[in-house]
């Protein structure tokens, strides 16, 4: 079978079976579940807004009527018993029954091809609107079909004041309202199938005018389903919207936004679709401000798919989805499902071996050379020394090379707390007292790994918690760069190997694989953002590798005044749009409004593949102070 890791299993599982399977519930509590809750889901147009590979397709497929049902013929098994909480908490499962009917409908498809007709942008709308409506009516249908219900056993529960319109889309039975909507959807692709769009006249005269409105009309579906007879709540998710024109988007939306529709209705879209403003500033309505009529908090729900809200929990959480999906995944592979191997950070060693004699004697020697530069007793440096060892003996990390590391950080920090020394040679060694106590911990700890990557090559990134972090909150990413783990750690077993990865070949796997996913950007604008992130990366490192790691692990960030960023999208309208697409694209996380030094940063931090590549701390909150001028020039350079 082939590796799932290289292609997400929603692409190639045609069976619910298999789908429900892999799928983890974690993205439903952590996005779904608080909107469910305050009523904020179902009854208005929800945009949930998300990276590539960020689970906005596999979340749609849950609230199909089909899948609930066989996830509810399966719950006795342990496998399916988070995935019904965690629909249950999101309303979609009620009383252990399904209680929404959902469809997906892409718009990958020809629905662009409407805006360039030579007609009004009304009727282009209108027909748009009406495709649209008819497929997601043929759409509901076939899911309750494909659920064992017959057509004769399905209807609508229309509003009481929607007789004629009723009539229009074909009555309330289920017969009536696929033939209905399949007149429809054949008079529309006639017109977009056209060689030549016929003049308006002809579009007027066509069925395609006629009054269709279903989702003007429809308040739920009534199915009886063996002796159940279930209501439900009808769902319609339109998917990919970010390839329809920004004009007709936004025609949608205001389609869509109207209080008066009783169905369900999400858009699903990514971050490029949006305008820069909306991307960049927090808090930002998606609908412009001067349109009329529309009141984001009143008639929208608007769902990120990443947030820099609560990041510390947001990274537990992710631990926590991208475990279980990883297991999920190790399971449908038969060479690790035999062996009874679907723990993934099970086949990935936290062990790393010290490094070679020669090294650690070069090393030895740096820090000695440090403690003769600044005149250190030797005294002081038995005393750091005890607190360096005092530290990794808690740690379970007593390495010679991280002793030395670790030492060699804590003489020039206390090089920088004591008295200038004077110029030469023969002047005494003075035991001064630094101004600030010197310990040794974790985060220190981690700038000492980091100096010994870029030094000697040593490992970093390895174990589960870096491979998760390092996929920035993405599944996506996590599984691109877990692919080549779970390849590498396959092909050891074939060879009647152990199939646990050493953290050297994690870390060599890893950075390997940053590199090739950073080359195939093909993004619009990827230039441009290969460009200022390797200018962004460029000047971490040289700060992140000071002798005294004033920032511990180091950097992975510019911040800009939150001032001065806001006026981006206006004063900087080009650089703007570099900003949006390496959002979008999974290269930079904004984190706005970070306190610090008694002034409000937005931080552009690099993802994880970028700190992967260039050798930079997973860890976060380290950054440069920079102008928006900084970023300016680092694209120009590209340009």
């Amino acid at each position: 079978m082939v590796n799932p890791f290289e292609k997400r299993a929603t692409e190639y599982l045609q069976q619910d079976e298999a789908f429900l399977a892999v799928v983890t519930p974690e993205p439903l509590s952590t996005f779904f579940e608080k909107p469910a809750q305050e009523g904020r889901l179902y009854d208005r147009l929800a945009m949930v807004i998300g990276t590539p590979g960020s689970g906005k397709t596999t979340l749609a497929r849950l609230f199909k009527y089909s899948t609930l049902r066989i996830l509810l013929r399966n719950r006795g098994f342990e496998t399916y018993k988070n995935l019904i909480d965690g629909l249950s908490a999101c309303s979609a499962i009620k009383d252990g029954q399904p209680a929404v009917i959902g469809c997906r409908i892409s718009l990958e498809s020809e629905y662009r091809e409407f805006w360039e007709f030579p007609y009004p942008d009304t009727l282009k709308a209108s027909l748009t609107v009406a495709l649209l409506q008819a497929r997601a009516v043929l759409a509901w249908l076939r899911d309750a079909q494909a659920a064992g219900i017959p057509l004769e056993d399905i209807e609508i529960v229309a509003r009481p004041d929607a007789d004629a319109a009723l009539e229009a889309i074909g009555g309330n039975n289920g017969v009536g309202l696929q033939r209905r909507a399949r007149e429809m959807e054949t008079a529309i692709y006639e017109i977009s199938a056209a060689l030549v769009p016929p003049e308006i006249d002809e579009v007027e005269q066509n069925a395609a005018a006629t009054a269709y409105r279903p989702l003007d009309v429809i308040d739920a579906f009534r199915v009886k389903d063996g002796n159940d007879l279930l209501q439900l709540t009808p769902l319609v998710v339109f998917d990919d919207a970010h390839y329809l024109h920004p004009s007709q988007l936004l025609a949608l939306q205001r389609w869509l936004a109207r209080r008066e529709l009783r169905v369900a209705r999400w858009i699903l879209t990514r971050l490029d679709a949006l305008a820069p403003a909306d991307v960049l500033i927090e808090g930002q309505n998606v609908f412009e401000e001067d349109e009329p009529g529309l009141k984001r908090a009143r008639e929208m729900t608007t769902i990120w798919m990443q947030s820099s809200e609560g990041r510390a929990n947001q990274r537990r959480a992710f631990r926590k989805m991208a475990k279980d999906m990883a297991g999920r995944y190790l399971s449908q592979m038969e060479v690790f499902n035999r062996r009874g191997l679907n723990t993934l950070g099970d086949l990935l060693s936290t062990h790393v071996e010290t490094l070679a004699p020669s090294k650690v004697e070069k090393l030895t020697k740096k820090v000695a050379a440090t403690q003769r530069r600044y005149s250190i007793t030797a005294e002081r440096r038995a005393s750091l020394e005890r607190e360096v060892d005092g530290y990794l003996e808690k740690s379970g990390e007593n390495s010679e090379d991280m002793k030395l590391s670790l030492l060699s950080i804590l003489l020039e920090r206390y090089a920088n707390r004591t008295p200038q020394r004077g110029l030469f040679e023969d002047e005494p060694e003075v035991d001064a007292e630094p101004s600030k106590p010197l310990t040794a911990g974790a985060a220190v700890a981690d700038g000492a790994r980091i100096r010994l990557l870029h030094q000697f090559d040593r490992p970093y990134y390895y174990g589960i918690d870096a491979l998760c972090d390092a996929s920035s909150e993405n599944a996506e990413q996590f599984l691109h760069l877990a692919a080549r783990l779970v390849a590498q750690s396959e092909t050891q077993l074939i060879r009647s190997k152990s199939p646990t990865l050493s953290s050297q070949a994690q870390h060599s796997l890893l950075r390997e694989r940053a590199d090739e996913m950073i080359r195939g950007w093909d993004f619009p604008l990827h230039h441009l953002v290969r460009r200022l992130s390797q200018g962004i990366a460029d000047q971490c490192i040289v700060k992140s590798l000071e002798g005294n790691a004033p920032l511990n692990g180091g950097a992975n960030a510019f911040g800009i005044p939150q001032e001065d960023f806001d006026q981006i999208p206006k004063s900087h309208p080009d650089l703007a749009k570099v900003l949006q697409f390496g959002v979008a694209y999974n290269a930079f996380v904004l984190i706005p409004n970070h306190s610090t030094k008694n002034r409000n940063w937005c931080l552009v931090e690099l993802s994880g593949v970028l700190l992967i590549r260039n050798g930079l701390t997973l860890k976060r909150g380290g950054f440069l102070e920079r102008r928006v001028d900084d970023l300016v020039r680092l694209t120009e350079e590209a340009s």
